[in-house]
């Protein structure tokens, strides 16, 4: 398993996935949280973690706290850096370029557009949310060699 880290100085994305880089669970938190969902994320129990959720498919969730972490290296990873190896967390950086272009194409793949977002070329569709979660997603397919499963 992968746990994908999209960090920010005011939000964080993060992404679960399997060995294969499918998405199991996803959310944002506030920077200001990291260190609760780090204590959540170790602690192993699904139910802490169920403050940050955003996204959940049906794949199963085994043993998570013992997921690999990928930390994107942009803007706000220090502090986050500093609070994983604290909390005894092996980190691994992961370049962060263009995720945000594949995270747009990720929301799309799990929610495909209806309606008039249909008529919408790809490149003009702006998802309805923040997409950190789905950037951190990302992190993990360009670890994982995956460039994007929709090419």
């Amino acid at each position: 398993m992968f746990l994908g880290i999209d960090p920010g100085r005011d939000k964080v994305g993060w992404a679960l996935t399997d060995a294969e880089g499918e998405l199991l669970l996803s959310g944002i938190f506030r920077a200001g949280d990291a260190a609760l969902f780090f204590s959540a994320f170790e602690s192993g129990a699904l139910e802490r973690l169920a403050p940050f959720i955003l996204e959940k498919t049906s794949g199963e969730i085994a043993d998570f706290a013992s997921a690999e972490l990928l930390m994107g290296d942009g803007t706000g990873k220090e502090y986050l850096l500093s609070l994983a190896q604290s909390a005894s967390l092996g980190v691994k950086l992961v370049s962060e370029r263009e995720t945000t272009l594949l995270a747009r194409k990720l929301y799309w793949k799990l929610h495909p557009p209806r309606g008039v977002w249909r008529l919408l070329s790809a490149g003009l569709r702006v998802p309805p949310r923040d997409i950190d979660d789905l950037a951190a997603w990302a992190i993990v397919l360009r670890y994982c060699g995956v460039q994007s499963k929709e090419k």
